[in-house]
C-alpha cells in the first residue's frame, strides 16, 4: 500500500533544467563538468536527463544562498 503512495520520479531534459536553474546551456554544462552540479542520468546513446528531485533541491539551495 505504501508503494502506491510514492510519487514516481520525473526526468527533466536539459531545456527544462535550464528553465529552472536560470543558467545558459554552456555555463550549466561547464559547471556539471566541474562537479558543481550533478551529472545527468543516461537515457540512451545520445540522451540524458536529470531527476526532478535533484534539480528541485539544487534550485532550493541556490534560492537560499547556500550555493550549488
Amino acid at each position: 500500500m505504501q508503494a502506491d503512495l510514492q510519487k514516481s520520479e520525473r526526468l527533466l531534459r536539459l531545456p527544462a533544467v535550464l528553465d529552472r536553474v536560470g543558467y545558459k546551456r554552456s555555463r550549466f554544462l561547464d559547471l556539471v563538468r566541474q562537479g558543481v552540479f550533478p551529472k545527468p542520468v543516461k537515457l540512451g546513446a545520445r540522451a540524458v536527463a536529470w531527476p526532478e528531485s535533484v534539480i528541485d533541491d539544487l534550485v532550493d539551495r541556490l534560492a537560499s544562498g547556500r550555493g550549488a
